[in-house]
């Protein structure tokens, strides 16, 4: 048995570890362990053992929970981990589809490490001290597990600074790998940049929301507003009549028109549009088009920025609402953590009452199966996806 020092917690927040949540914030430790800052502690409250974390002195959330057993974390202990990750993601997984999360932070009881996996190349990202210290472990693990044709790291990350980390560079840890590689995505074809791209190079997540939207663009001309690289506009050009994708991003825009042209679809230079989403929409035609897509990057990271993410959501919406035709489809995604389900209806609300329309809901969705939250860790929901028509 493991023979890690003891982080010890007051009785009274055993409740939530029992439970299931995987942070154990400073105030709930009876006295901070006598360990260095990344350790594996042992999680105890009186004689009972909880189970195995990681501690960092330098956050509020001092403890991040590992196992709910008092066991070994080593390479051994992640394998058996990623191998059942791995078995559960592919058995759910269309076999039209080779790109998907298999490493989801706390979900996976893995706080503080991202893994994607896109057509055989795995991209990881350690977010945190812990996992950066247990690195040589789990890139083990992952190699063996998987075993990648190439495994990059993205751990160019802000939130390393809160952490104590600096950010690592861009890098290749095994194999070779052109910067882009091209994924199936339920049929779809798409080239990823996984060494400059934003997050891991392709938003994985929104992976059964796009195959939704097709039947809502039918016949229809459709914005795809913060397009990125066209994920969104391929599934749209399906069905629809017109695809006009805007983003601020010149290289983004590049790859949408790539990826479009990848899949079979050819529109006119008029419909790619690189300038600012807000600018754009401002100045936009009413009935121009009826169907606008908003999904839009995060606009809160962390809660002090709540109040002015909330007026940002409500502009563009009200906006975008404002420039359709009755009867127009909005699709609204937010994939703002700080923001819940019921916050970003109110706020689609408040900006069908701006606009002075009717707005009703068609369909609403939300993190696919390879971004799971637990029941007892809210915090991991965090994409909002509602398709609504203007009345």
């Amino acid at each position: 048995m493991p023979q890690y020092p003891e982080a010890r917690i007051h009785p009274e927040r055993k409740k939530s570890v029992f439970a299931g949540h995987p942070w154990i914030f400073s105030g709930a430790l009876t006295e901070e362990p006598k360990v260095t800052d990344g350790s594996l502690v042992s999680v105890v409250c009186g004689t009972e053992k909880l189970g195995v974390g990681y501690y960092n002195s330098r956050t509020d959330i001092a403890v991040r929970m590992l196992s709910r057993k008092d066991e070994v974390v080593d390479k051994e202990f992640f394998i058996r981990l990623f191998s059942r990750l791995r078995t559960e993601r592919e058995t759910w997984l269309p076999a039209s589809t080779n790109a998907y999360r298999a490493i989801f932070a706390e979900a996976d009881g893995c706080p503080g490490l991202i893994v994607d996996y896109y057509a055989g190349v795995l991209v990881v990202q350690f977010h945190t001290l812990g996992m950066e210290t247990l690195r040589e472990s789990i890139i083990a693990a992952l190699l063996e597990v998987f075993p990648p044709t190439a495994l990059v790291e993205r751990s160019d990350l802000a939130v390393r600074k809160h952490e104590g980390l600096p950010d690592q560079p861009i890098r290749v840890l095994q194999g070779t790998v052109d910067s882009e590689i091209e994924i199936l995505e339920n049929g779809c074809r798409f080239l990823v940049d996984v060494l400059k791209g934003q997050k891991t190079g392709f938003f994985l997540d929104q992976r059964e929301n796009r195959l939704a939207l097709r039947r809502w663009c039918t016949g229809r001309s459709v914005l795809n507003v913060f397009c990125y690289t066209g994920g969104f506009s391929v599934y749209a050009a399906a069905t629809a009549k017109r695809v006009a994708s805007l983003d601020a991003s010149a290289s983004a825009m590049d790859l949408c028109r790539r990826n479009l042209l990848l899949n079979g679809f050819n529109f006119p230079d008029e419909d790619f549009i690189t300038q600012d989403a807000f600018d754009f929409i401002s100045g936009l035609k009413s009935g121009e088009f009826d169907c606008i897509i908003l999904d839009p990057p995060s606009f809160a990271k962390n809660r002090g920025q709540v109040k002015n993410a909330i007026k940002a959501y409500n502009t563009i919406n009200t906006k975008a609402l404002q420039a359709l035709p009755v009867g127009g489809i909005l699709v609204s995604a937010s994939c703002t953590s700080h923001i819940d389900p019921l916050t970003f209806l109110k706020i689609l609300h408040q900006s069908a009452v701006n606009a002075r329309c009717g707005l009703k809901v068609l369909e609403i969705k939300e993190q696919p199966f390879d971004h799971p939250y637990n029941l007892a860790f809210p915090e991991g929901r965090y994409l909002k996806f509602v398709v609504m028509q203007k009345g």
